[in-house]
């Protein structure tokens, strides 16, 4: 079906489910089914989900984020956290993690068109907190649903984007320069409207009411309808760079209404989500949203709050280090002490803004951050989950196997992109970064990470050098101590 040739809503929908995001659709309709059929248990529900081995370390590594998994004991099979979450929980989950994987597999999108949609996608992280967090005093499943109506509530407008191509550019570029008449400008490109595309999307999907109810009625006035009406009109305001303060405080002061508490106590809360749903988009390997969650946080910092500054190379802390490292093999220090240090000498002197240690499990099925440091507080051993069994082969296994140190100068590097699956390149620094192997005995047990996310800030063979300088001096003092 050529681009040109769709018009109108139900046109659009069939798109959609059928080129555009049938995993998703696929996903939604199961999950669906599970809810409305008395005779499914979880059991059935974990058996469904192990068929896709994506979504599967997707589960695993939210269920053991600090937002689900509140004790120590790690979350390692699906039916420990099917048991572990329940039900909405682990639909919210499903779905949120296939909503990024399918809205960010495009690769005919321009650079303008990329941008609306991380930004749009950002809201929509965002709202689902903020519904979630108006409904506190509600019951898990009311809150859940509600977390999923205002995630999906501009699905038809995400997908349009995140489809690329000449229309989407055409309308993008009309948008631009529109003064206040973009749902007309999209009816007459589209013969719809974005808010329909959604609403027949929830119909198709059979998606809960609360969902369609929020497309279709927006203006009745239920609790649910109203939180997940002033979290989207929120999150929208904080994402546009022609909002003022007093409009912000205007739908602040609104929302303080709504949940019958001092604006002062909401502002504490607006912050704290703010802070959940960066730590959540780590957790989904939606790194590249943090730059729009940041800016949807910034309103609530303190205005003395200072941003870090990044790290420059600094040589006398690298040779400081370097001794020290010497003189802990020589003691036969503890080896997460050894670790502590390397950590220490890539991040502060090498001038890293993030450094992770990743270790094999037992099995060597998992590499996950053991020891971790980032400039932007970003949860690393959150994010850096990564399965080794099943999917696509990528520049872990390969450094792994062959003990090889790489330098990725970008995720278009001719010479690794076969080795850069969409799971790899949502964890790491799409501007390049440093790979290499902890050896001992001639077997590797584990990698160093490093790159610049942060700052972008270009690396240099220099610190390339030094890195791997690092990474030999720790891989000798491990033998010493083990020998």
């Amino acid at each position: 079906m050529a681009i040109q040739s769709t018009r109108g809503t139900d046109a659009w929908i069939e798109r959609i489910n059928v080129q555009e995001m049938p995993a998703l659709c696929a996903t939604v309709r199961m999950l669906e089914k599970m809810a409305k059929d008395d005779n499914m248990s979880l059991a059935d529900l974990g058996k469904s989900i192990l068929h896709d081995h994506g979504l599967t370390t997707r589960i695993l590594r939210v269920a053991n984020s600090v937002t689900y998994n509140r004790g120590n004991t790690p979350v390692t099979t699906i039916s420990r956290a099917v048991v572990l979450l329940g039900f909405n929980a682990l639909k919210q989950i499903c779905i949120t993690a296939k909503l990024v994987d399918s809205l960010l597999k495009s690769h005919d999108i321009s650079q303008m068109v990329y941008e609306r949609l991380l930004r749009l996608m950002a809201q929509s992280f965002h709202a689902a907190m903020l519904a979630k967090m108006m409904l506190a005093d509600y019951d898990e499943d009311t809150r859940e649903e509600a977390y999923i109506a205002a995630l999906l509530h501009n699905i038809g407008e995400s997908t349009f984007w995140s489809m690329g191509g000449p229309i989407t550019e055409q309308l993008d570029d009309k948008l631009r320069k529109a003064q206040g008449n973009e749902n007309d400008i999209v009816r007459d490109m589209l013969g719809t409207t974005f808010n329909k595309i959604s609403a027949g999307l929830a119909n198709s999907w059979n998606m809960g009411s609360l969902l369609q109810l929020s497309l279709k009625d927006p203006d009745r006035r239920t609790p649910e309808l109203q939180a997940i009406a002033e979290a989207n009109q929120f999150s929208a305001l904080l994402q546009d760079p022609k909002a003022t303060p007093a409009q912000i405080e205007q739908q602040m002061n609104a929302m303080a209404k709504t949940m019958k508490i001092e604006p002062r106590i909401l502002r504490q809360r607006v912050r704290q989500c703010g802070e959940e749903t960066i730590k959540l988009a780590y957790t989904y390997g939606a790194l590249m949203l943090s730059p729009y969650l940041d800016a949807s946080l910034a309103p609530f910092l303190t205005a003395e709050k200072t941003v870090q500054q990044p790290n420059e190379p600094d040589d006398l802390i690298q040779l400081k280090t370097l001794r020290e490292l010497t003189t802990l093999a020589y003691e036969k220090a503890d080896i997460n002490l050894i670790m502590q240090k390397s950590l220490h000498g890539i991040y502060q002197g090498v001038g890293m803004d993030r450094v992770a240690i990743l270790m094999l499990n037992r099995e060597k099925t998992q590499l996950q951050a053991r020891f971790a440091a980032a400039l932007d507080q970003s949860p690393l051993k959150e994010i850096f989950i990564i399965e080794l069994e099943g999917g696509l082969r990528s520049i872990f296994h390969h450094c792994l196997q062959t003990h090889e140190t790489v330098w990725i100068k970008s995720h278009t590097d001719l010479h690794w992109s076969h080795l850069l699956p969409a799971t790899t390149k949502s964890i790491s620094c799409a501007k390049g970064f440093f790979l290499s192997p902890i050896v001992l005995d001639k077997q590797s047990i584990g990698l160093f990470y490093a790159d610049r996310a942060t700052s972008g800030r270009p690396l240099t063979s220099e610190d390339f050098f030094s890195f791997t300088h690092f990474v030999q001096q720790t891989n000798l003092c491990l033998t010493n101590i083990m020998h």
